[in-house]
C-alpha cells in the first residue's frame, strides 16, 4: 500500500474486525521511529453533549524491551519527547510486532484540539493534565486507507462510562496548503494552533480547510425529511460568503454517523443533546482541518410551525458550519453582521429567511473575514464590523443592543456557550 508514494506497512491489522476484538495490532519493524499523526475524540456515553477532541499531536514509536513507548516530538521549547503511552509486545516476528494499544492507551490528555490566545496566551504550556481510563475493551478496529482506527470502551475513575476514537496515521503535511498566521485577536478571530517557535518567534495559524480541493459536509441519514433542505441552506450560507461554491453538501451513507474520520459529519441527535456543538481536528503544525464533526439536537426545532423552525435550523446550521471552517463567536453589540452571535428565537428565524433562505449575499463580518482568511482578500478596515469574542474584557453573548430591525434579544438562540467556542 502507498500513501503520498511513501511504502506504508504500519497498519497491519489482524482478521476478523469486529466488536470485542482484542487481539493485538501487528506493527512493522519498518515503521518504528517514524512520523505519526495522532487524534482522540471521546465522549460521555450520557449524550454527545459532552463529545471533546483532545490536542492532536505528532508522535514516535520507539521501542525499549517488551514494550514500545509513544512519544510526542519535542517541541521547540522541550527538552525531550514526552511519553505519552506505554504499549505492551505481546510477540514478534522477523518483520512485525504485536501490540496491545488497549493495555497502552490508558488515559486522555484533556487540552482540546484547537484553541486561541485569549485560552491561554501566546506561550505554549505543555499541558500534560489527564484523566485515567478504567476497565477499557477495544470495541472495534478498521482501516481507512493508511489510518487506523480504534473505538475503545472505558470508565473514569467516577465509574462514567466513556467511548473513545483513536485516528492513528503517518504525518504527511499537505504541501498545497498554505497556512494563515494569526496575530492577534483586534479585528476578527479563528480558532488556531498551539504556539510554535519559527525563525525565533512564536506563531499560530489559523484552522482551515484547504481550499485547493471540496469542502464537503455529509447529513446524517437520521435528519428527517422536512428538516434537509434548511440544513443544506444553513451549510451553503457560506459560499455567498466565499463568493465561490466552495462549500458541498451531500448524503451520509447508511451506517455513517459523526464522529467518522472519513466524513465531515452534519449529525442529527435524538437524545441527551442540550445545544447544538461543532468540533474540528487538524493538523498541529499547519492549522489545516481534516475532519470536522456537527451535532444538531432534534430540540433545536421543538417550538413553532414548520416554516419557522426551518429557519430557525437554517441559522443554527450556518452558525456551526462557520465554527467548523475555524472562525470563532463574535458577539460584538451593533447591527447584525454575522452568523457567529447568539440570537433571540424571532432574530434567529429572521436571519434563517432574510438573509441565508433568501440567497442574497452573506453577511458582511462572515464576507470579509472567510475570504481574508481562506482566500487572502485584504480586509477593508473602514467597513469592517466590530468584533469581540469568548473571555475578551466586556464581551458577552446574548446582548440586549444586537439589532435586527427594531428588535431585541430576550429569548436567546446559542450553541453550547458552556464549552468553550461551540
Amino acid at each position: 500500500m502507498t500513501f503520498n508514494g511513501i511504502l506504508v506497512s504500519l497498519l497491519v491489522l489482524w482478521a476478523p474486525l469486529h466488536a470485542s476484538a482484542q487481539a493485538p495490532v501487528a506493527i512493522s519493524k519498518n515503521d518504528l521511529n517514524k512520523r505519526l499523526l495522532l487524534q482522540v475524540s471521546y465522549e460521555h456515553e450520557a449524550g454527545r453533549q459532552d463529545f471533546m477532541n483532545t490536542r492532536s499531536r505528532i508522535v514516535e514509536f520507539e521501542r525499549h524491551g517488551e514494550s514500545l513507548h509513544m512519544v510526542e516530538e519535542a517541541r521547540d521549547s522541550s527538552l525531550s519527547p514526552y511519553v505519552l503511552a506505554t504499549i505492551p509486545i505481546h510477540g514478534e516476528t522477523e518483520r512485525s510486532l504485536l501490540v496491545d494499544f488497549n493495555a497502552g492507551f490508558d488515559k486522555i490528555f484533556k487540552e482540546e484540539d484547537r484553541t486561541g490566545e485569549d485560552y491561554y496566551g501566546r506561550v505554549d504550556r505543555e499541558d500534560y493534565s489527564f484523566f485515567r481510563l478504567f476497565h477499557r475493551t477495544i470495541l472495534s478496529a478498521s482501516r481507512n486507507g493508511p489510518m487506523l482506527v480504534l473505538t475503545q470502551q472505558a470508565l473514569t475513575e467516577d465509574g462514567e462510562p466513556v467511548l473513545v476514537y483513536y485516528y492513528l496515521s503517518p504525518y504527511h503535511p499537505n504541501p498545497n496548503f498554505t497556512p494563515f498566521e494569526i496575530k492577534n485577536l483586534d479585528r476578527f478571530g479563528f480558532y488556531e494552533t498551539y504556539p510554535e517557535q519559527r525563525s525565533g518567534r512564536t506563531v499560530l495559524y489559523a484552522m482551515k480547510f484547504d481550499t485547493k480541493k471540496p469542502i464537503v459536509f455529509a447529513l446524517s441519514s437520521e435528519l428527517p425529511a422536512q428538516y434537509r433542505e434548511a440544513v443544506r441552506d444553513g451549510a451553503l450560507y457560506w459560499n455567498h460568503a466565499f463568493g465561490l461554491p466552495l462549500l458541498q453538501v451531500t448524503d451520509a451513507p447508511e451506517g455513517v454517523t459523526a464522529p467518522d474520520p472519513r466524513y465531515n459529519v452534519i449529525q442529527w441527535e435524538m437524545h441527551g443533546a442540550i445545544a447544538s456543538t461543532s468540533h474540528i481536528q487538524g493538523d498541529p503544525l499547519t492549522g489545516e482541518i481534516l475532519h470536522a464533526q456537527i451535532f444538531i439536537p432534534s430540540r433545536t426545532v421543538n417550538e413553532g410551525p414548520l416554516a419557522e423552525q426551518n429557519d430557525r435550523l437554517r441559522y443554527v446550521v450556518a452558525h456551526e458550519v462557520g465554527h467548523a471552517l475555524g472562525l470563532r463567536h463574535n458577539f460584538a453589540n451593533g447591527p447584525v453582521s454575522t452568523v457567529m452571535n447568539y440570537f433571540s428565537v424571532e432574530q434567529a428565524a429572521r436571519i434563517g429567511h432574510d438573509v441565508i433562505r433568501s440567497g442574497d449575499n452573506a453577511l458582511e463580518y462572515d464576507r470579509q473575514v472567510i475570504r481574508h482568511v481562506y482566500l487572502g482578500t485584504a480586509l477593508d478596515l473602514d467597513t469592517l464590523p466590530a468584533f469581540c469574542t469568548d473571555y475578551q474584557p466586556g464581551c458577552a453573548p446574548f446582548s440586549p443592543t444586537i439589532r435586527l430591525g427594531a428588535e431585541t434579544n430576550p429569548n436567546p438562540v446559542g450553541d453550547a456557550a458552556s464549552q468553550r467556542g461551540h
